[in-house]
């Protein structure tokens, strides 16, 4: 695991907008125990995607892992994406 950044910017203004990316069903994995990207963080991603995209908010799924889970949180982590995995099908 690398942060994209090791790969390079692009120069390209990749922000979604209402019309592009509020039609697309959107999921949250909150890791609690997260100290690279602290729970005030996540709340506001959250909060400010919510709040222009207001018919189409966050589904909310909160572990209790840090950033990188270890087994016992990556077992916990497939559950929530197979649970939103039937939720779309």
């Amino acid at each position: 695991m690398a942060p994209d950044d090791i790969i390079g910017r692009s120069s390209t203004d990749s922000r979604g907008t209402p019309e592009r990316w509020g039609r697309v069903p959107r999921f949250y994995v909150r890791h609690r125990q997260d100290r690279l990207v602290p729970l005030a963080l996540q709340d506001r991603m959250i909060a400010e995607a919510d709040a222009r995209t207001p018919g189409n908010q966050f589904e909310v799924h909160g572990l209790d892992t840090s950033h990188f889970p270890n087994a016992a949180g990556m077992a916990q982590l497939v559950e929530v994406l197979d649970r939103v995995g039937q939720s779309l099908s």
